[in-house]
């Protein structure tokens, strides 16, 4: 007679003695999760609807889900990312809403149920700098102040590579920390995490792209005072070689 498994995460012979099942539905939790960041979009959307760019004209469409993106990487890294990171060895016995999440999540990947080293270090850095940062980076957006760029560039830097070894160290091993549900798999586990592939991955184009641009100008422009330098002291080399050949004439 096979034993009845302890907890629904894999490999099924993961320990956790603390595990106390969910007492929210996946319905209910997935409800709550998404809600909760479309209410705090739309509020985000009608902030930066409002703002001026340094021209005093409206910001741009792009620039708006820019903001918006980096709004939601704030919250979604500070408070529900932190919330892993400050309590990963005891969320598998809780039943906090965050904690419901969370024991949903990790059904694509029970390395959230075992306080994995990788995955609590990665965690907490997200949640402290990323986190942090991604907020600075829409106060920025939000005032149009042209260091704007150079965080944009810095968090989808952090935020694309920690993403990629979070793929790797488990794809690795063949995926043993998910369960054989492909909507687990293909849903949580992929699609859910592409965001923070693909998205900074464009951001970085774009700024690095708003960067050079602007090194290019400021180059251009020094290049420019340098030839209009050159262009003056030859015409005072010409005009010093007429002068002596006059002289020699008188």
């Amino acid at each position: 007679m096979a034993t009845k498994p302890l907890h629904p995460y894999y490999p099924l012979s993961v320990v956790l003695p603390h595990y106390k099942p969910p007492t929210m539905k996946m319905g209910t939790i997935l409800t709550l999760f998404f809600t909760s960041v479309f209410i705090l979009l739309e509020v985000s959307y009608m902030l930066i609807s409002r703002s001026r760019t340094h021209t005093g004209s409206r910001p741009p469409f792009a620039r708006r889900l820019l903001f918006l993106w980096f709004v939601a990487c704030g919250f979604i890294h500070l408070v529900v990312e932190g919330y892993f990171a400050y309590n990963n060895k005891e969320i598998a016995g809780q039943t906090h809403v965050l904690a419901e999440l969370w024991k949903e999540y990790a059904l694509s990947d029970s390395r959230y149920m075992t306080s994995d080293p990788f995955v609590v270090i990665m965690e907490s850095i997200t949640a402290v700098l990323w986190g942090t940062g991604s907020f600075f980076t829409a106060y920025a957006i939000y005032r149009d102040h042209p260091i704007r760029h150079i965080l944009q560039f810095l968090i989808s830097t952090g935020q694309l590579y920690g993403d990629i070894l979070y793929y790797l160290t488990t794809l690795i091993e063949g995926a043993p920390h998910c369960s054989t549900d492909p909507f687990h798999f293909w849903f949580y586990f992929v699609f859910l995490n592409a965001f923070w592939i693909v998205i900074p991955a464009g951001v970085m184009a774009a700024s690095g792209k708003a960067m050079y641009r602007a090194l290019k100008k400021e180059r251009g422009w020094k290049e420019e005072d340098e030839r209009v330098v050159e262009v003056s002291e030859e015409e005072i080399r010409e005009l010093e070689k007429v002068i002596n050949e006059r002289k020699k004439k008188i």
